[in-house]
């Protein structure tokens, strides 16, 4: 667990890249947005999981 932690601790804050658009999708586990560079305006698609859906679903194959 403590190396989890170590692991999101070191990673960077998306939200310093990218700004997110608009939400062009859902599912099960989350949602789905179209995102934009901001610093050079290209466009991509984040999915970004619920952890409270996904932890259902893991007990649930358990």
């Amino acid at each position: 667990v403590e190396l989890l932690r170590n692991i999101f601790k070191s990673l960077a804050d998306p939200t310093d890249t990218w700004e997110i658009i608009e939400t062009i999708g859902k599912g099960t586990y989350g949602k789905v947005y179209k995102v934009a560079n901001k610093k050079d305006g290209s466009l991509a698609a984040v999915k970004i999981l619920d952890p409270i859906s996904v932890s259902k679903s893991i007990k649930l194959h358990c």
